[in-house]
């Protein structure tokens, strides 16, 4: 488990505004933190979002999502980067076990 945690501080980019291609962000991040990127948290963008812009009472952060993907680092043209091509299985388990209900 130690190392699982270890990992996670590789999918954060250390510096922003971001400088490469989202390509190269993407293959950096390690597989525990694609896995809860695409599994727990994508499924729920937009609720988060509305529920910050709420709890913030700052409505202009529904401005950073469209269609459930975020539109702050890349143009919304580049949305595919937010959405797995296909989960492996503990990605679609997890999935399911946290879906909305």
């Amino acid at each position: 488990m130690v190392g699982a945690f270890l990992s996670l501080r590789r999918v954060i980019p250390n510096q922003y505004p971001l400088t490469r291609n989202v390509k190269w962000y993407i293959a950096d991040e390690r597989r525990l933190g694609r896995l809860l990127d695409y599994a727990v948290i994508a499924p729920r963008l937009r609720c988060l979002y509305e529920w910050s812009a709420d709890e913030l009472d700052e409505p202009r952060l529904l401005g950073l999502i469209r269609d459930g993907s975020p539109i702050y680092a890349w143009p919304y043209e580049q949305r595919h980067v937010w959405r797995a091509q296909q989960l492996p299985f503990p990605g679609r388990l997890l999935e399911r076990v946290t879906r909305i209900r």
